[in-house]
């Protein structure tokens, strides 16, 4: 399944250049052409964008925003309804263990502000780049992009649990509790960024909205590496008990259902079903420039042994190939033996 990275796709095309693959030796004059270049190809895909909107082809094409104006975030320690409810309440600072939401309020519907890319493939796709960093910094730990569905840009408002999960498409987002449980003891003053600009690098005012948090670990942290493997139980089943089988996705993949199923009759295992969780890949990177991109998707496999009723968890992750432009080199790792309620498939 050939599915375009967006980090890839731009990044890739810069790094071809000494000046992209070393940000930090550029004088001020060649940064500010790269910037002049930056807007002018983003004022042509404007133009491109409204030119086949009049023909009925697209939606609007997305708007530069006013950050922290146009779109504003805050993260609380608990589900609130709205926006206005939740910015009256930010979390000051974040402990060891804290649940955490990001709520983000848009100056009208979400469809003005996704960055829109053609896939040749799967049509257009409607995306929000995130990225994990210091605060005030413009370094990245990692970064990682949200898909919408088409359905879902007359939204005003998104609400993600950041800890402890919840299932459910766009209903939590992993860069946070990946990132914070790697922390060392300390206090640390971090942000989650949102942006509709795939380009790098990206200047200060590039971003859509910045959520800004002190994590206070100077007694240590414990908590929070702990609850990496119980936030990726509650994406999948809403529920840290394994004895619940994961919620069905409508992702589907028959080339990768087939290479799972060829796996797994290697290794002994004749699943009765197989089914992916979540609705897209989750598509990420862990590199500070973005140049490392890889996406992964979670599927689980039911069988049976000497009548007892069993199933598994198949994690799949591929790395981007920028010279080939898809995705390839899959790796499968495996959860199996969890018990499960036998039931007519």
């Amino acid at each position: 399944m050939k599915n375009l990275f967006l980090f890839g796709a731009i990044i890739f095309s810069l790094v071809a250049t000494c000046e992209a693959q070393f940000p930090q030796r550029k004088t001020m004059d060649e940064r500010s052409r790269d910037k002049a270049e930056q807007v002018r190809r983003t004022e042509e895909e404007y133009k491109q964008l409204a030119s086949e909107q009049n023909k009925g082809n697209v939606l609007p094409a997305f708007n530069p925003a006013r950050m922290n104006v146009d779109v504003q975030m805050v993260i609380v320690r608990t589900e609130y309804k709205n926006f206005a409810e939740a910015k009256a309440a930010p979390i000051t600072p974040i402990a060891d263990g804290d649940a955490a939401w990001l709520v983000v309020k848009f100056n009208g519907k979400l469809d003005r502000w996704v960055y829109r890319h053609r896939d040749g493939a799967f049509g257009e796709r409607y995306l929000i780049f995130v990225e994990y960093g210091p605060q005030g910094d413009s370094t990245a730990k990692s970064h990682s992009i949200i898909e919408f569905k088409k359905s879902e840009l007359a939204a005003t408002e998104l609400k993600f649990s950041l800890s402890p999960g919840k299932a459910g498409h766009n209903n939590a987002l992993a860069i946070f509790i990946k990132n914070i449980a790697a922390s060392r003891p300390g206090r640390w003053n971090n942000e989650l960024r949102f942006t509709n600009n795939p380009g790098f690098p990206r200047g200060p005012e590039d971003y859509l909205a910045k959520a800004g948090f002190v994590a206070d670990f100077t007694k240590g942290i414990t908590k929070y590496p702990k609850m990496v493997q119980n936030f990726e139980s509650m994406i999948l089943r809403d529920a840290i008990d394994e004895t619940k089988l994961p919620i069905e996705g409508k992702f589907n993949d028959e080339t990768l259902r087939s290479e799972l199923t060829a796996k797994l009759m290697s290794e002994g295992i004749n699943p009765t079903k197989v089914y992916f969780s979540g609705d897209t890949w989750l598509e990420y990177s862990d590199d500070p420039t973005s140049q490392r991109q890889y996406r992964t998707v979670t599927a689980t496999f039911r069988y049976e042994r000497d009548t007892t009723c069993l199933y598994g968890t198949a994690v799949v992750i591929q790395a981007f190939k920028p010279m080939e432009d898809s995705y390839g080199d899959t790796k499968i790792t495996l959860k199996r033996d969890l018990p499960a309620t036998c039931t007519a498939e």
